[in-house]
């Protein structure tokens, strides 16, 4: 992978993550079901396809592995942050 279309699939993940980011404040802040699933595909879309986009790229040797890798990191978190966010809304932990 070339570091234009490299940068390209990054910038549409960062805009992916935007999305799936305001879904899953929407989802939290008024009890809506359907944003919070899309939040949540959102989020394993985001985390699990830079994974893989970051081995492949770090197979060819390119430098944007290591945003690759940073984003899924970022990712994980915030989606760990709204999982933990949804189990207290749902009542399975106080």
């Amino acid at each position: 992978m070339d570091n234009r279309s490299g940068l390209l699939i990054f910038g549409i993940f960062v805009l992916l993550f935007a999305f799936t980011f305001v879904f899953g404040l929407d989802a939290l802040a008024v009890p809506n079901l359907t944003y919070g699933v899309l939040a949540m595909i959102g989020f394993t879309v985001c985390v699990f396809g830079s994974l893989v986009n970051g081995l492949f790229i770090r197979r060819d040797g390119g430098a944007l592995a290591v945003w690759y890798f940073t984003y899924t990191i970022v990712t994980g978190i915030v989606f760990v942050w709204f999982m933990t966010r949804c189990g207290t809304a749902f009542g399975w932990w106080t």
